[in-house]
């Protein structure tokens, strides 16, 4: 009887295959799906990237700001124009208030996008036949409900946003850089070069090392 209790279909368990991370047999058509679910907010969408283009150039803008802050102000004691000065420096406030709002406006759309997700999910599980009950254990099911779905639900609330805010302040900063000093962002990307060849290089020894150190 314990036998039958812990039989178990091929490859499947709580983590999946061996416990570990699975990717999707069809990435393309995954991600076409879950498109398919942000597509009903497509209106609020177009605003998170308008928010996040003002957030990511008010961060840069206030970055380059500090430049004749020091020189121009600070430094020969012109505290006039510093004050003047410090007011400008508002963007920094403008960058913060679009940040919240598409935080704000990210969460309602990811938990939307999962409550539809949940409910297409249990009636799914309604039309299964028994026999995918009986290959499938209680543990797995449940964490297609909370875990998979949770996950789905933080890449959505962060992943999404965050990717497309670091992309355009990276971009933004080295073309702010190019601009204050080609020189120095030449030789910072050669640094830059130098230390991603010493940790590639490094990396590589330690895991071989490492490998032989746990034989």
């Amino acid at each position: 009887m314990a036998e039958n209790n812990t039989k178990r279909g091929p490859g499947h368990g709580p983590g999946g295959p061996r416990g570990g991370f699975r990717k999707p047999k069809d990435l393309r058509g995954t991600l076409s799906k879950l498109m398919g679910y942000l597509g009903r907010y497509k209106a609020l969408l177009v605003i998170v990237v308008i928010l996040l283009f003002i957030s990511a150039a008010c961060s840069v803008a206030g970055s380059y700001l500090i430049k004749p802050l020091i020189n121009d102000y600070i430094l020969p004691g012109d505290f006039i124009g510093l004050a003047k000065m410090l007011c400008v420096m508002g963007v920094y406030v403008v960058g913060a208030v679009c940040s919240y709002g598409y935080a704000r406006i990210m969460v309602h759309v990811a938990q939307n996008t999962v409550a539809k997700l949940r409910a297409d999910l249990f009636n799914k599980m309604q039309k299964l036949p028994l026999k995918f009950f009986d290959t499938h254990t209680h543990g797995e099911l449940m964490s297609r409900y909370t875990n998979d779905i949770e996950t789905v639900s933080e890449a959505l609330n962060n992943s999404f946003a965050s990717l497309i805010s670091c992309s355009l302040t990276f971009l933004g900063t080295v073309a702010m850089m190019i601009v204050l000093s080609p020189i120095l962002t030449a030789i910072t990307f050669a640094m830059l070069a130098v230390m991603l060849l010493v940790v590639k290089t490094i990396g590589g020894r330690s895991r071989r090392y490492f490998a032989a150190q746990q034989k």
